[in-house]
């Protein structure tokens, strides 16, 4: 079972919950992973639910490494 993700508007803060796009994409990010990770970065778009505020960003989901595996 996936879980929800919290993330945060970079423009206004806002607080956000989204949905991984699949089990193989499991951490979301506003900012692109660099390294660390395995396989590829899923992007996902995303306009800001703020009425306030309707930035449009992008997700980067992703499967990190283990922290055993980095070593």
């Amino acid at each position: 079972m996936m879980n929800k993700t919290k993330l945060e508007c970079p423009k206004c803060h806002w607080i956000f919950e989204e949905m991984p796009p699949d089990s193989e994409h499991i951490v979301g990010s506003i900012d692109k992973p660099q390294k660390n990770i395995l396989g590829k970065v899923e992007e996902q778009n995303h306009i800001c639910r703020n009425q306030r505020c309707k930035q449009s960003m992008t997700i980067y989901w992703y499967m990190p490494l283990d922290y055993f595996v980095r070593m």
